[in-house]
């Protein structure tokens, strides 16, 4: 009995917890009124910022990795599918399993291990400083100075270095494959290409979109919840990267099942 208790229990905290993080992020969402400025020059400021540090410092590892992907894992998977199935139906592979699914994951990992601590670390100390209370002090709304800036920033961040991962990826994947094995980069890149509809870049685009989403409320929601124990910033640093993953394969997952 103990065990299913628990087990309810367990439901029930992850069932309140979501419920949380949505209001959250509408309450977030909300300070886009039509009357605003949202030319707003100081929140541009902290947006500009947060893209720099999340999206653009972060180019050359998600470079880098993709380039180690597309050299190792790409040109494996290559050799092992042009063994048990036709060129066709090889590009098809390819393509839905780096551009659907290997892109956007691998892409959110860095950006939880790198961005989402970043902010939930910088928000926690800044709160225990607090700085946020003076703010809040002098009218400044939180949500549209330290929290949507950042929620904004890695949407867009997790977009264009999704696509840069691919394109990474898929380019050296088929390089290192022509150069081993007897195939042909420039005809198979050409033929991937080809697959790339409307639907399945909209998709691409959506789930990518999602995924900023979701690492950025998370980041935001447990960096406010510090409360003046400097201990509780490594520990809300920990819950968000792990609830992080756990809703990115969540969300993979559906999309999985529904884009079959």
């Amino acid at each position: 009995m103990n065990f299913f208790g628990n087990i309810g229990r367990q439901c029930i905290k992850l069932f309140l917890y979501v419920i949380d993080l949505t209001y959250f992020l509408l309450n977030a969402i909300s300070v886009w009124k039509p009357h605003r400025n949202l030319y707003n020059r100081a929140v541009y400021s902290v947006f500009l910022d947060q893209l720099i540090l999340t999206g653009i410092n972060a180019t050359a590892i998600v470079s880098f990795l993709a380039v180690f992907v597309g050299m190792v894992i790409a040109s494996q998977l290559v050799f092992i599918m042009a063994s048990i199935t036709g060129a066709n139906d090889l590009i098809k592979m390819l393509a839905r399993l780096i551009l659907s699914e290997m892109g956007p994951l691998i892409t959110g990992f860095v950006m939880i291990g790198r961005s989402c601590s970043a902010i939930v670390v910088d928000l926690g100390n800044t709160k225990i400083r607090g700085e946020i209370a003076s703010l809040e002090y002098l009218g400044i709304d939180i949500d549209d100075y330290f929290v949507l800036p950042r929620i904004v920033s890695m949407i867009i961040s997790q977009v264009i270095l999704a696509l840069i991962f691919s394109a990474v990826m898929l380019f050296f994947g088929m390089l290192f494959s022509a150069l081993i094995y007897d195939l042909s980069a420039q005809k198979s890149i050409t033929e991937l290409l080809s697959l790339v509809s409307v639907k399945s870049l909209f998709i691409f685009m959506l789930k990518n979109c999602l995924f900023g989403l979701i690492v950025g409320t998370v980041a935001c929601f447990h960096g406010l919840s510090v409360e003046n124990s400097p201990t509780q910033v490594s520990e809300q640093m920990q819950k968000a990267i792990v609830r992080s993953i756990v809703f990115l394969l969540l969300v993979d997952g559906y999309f999985i099942i529904f884009t079959l």
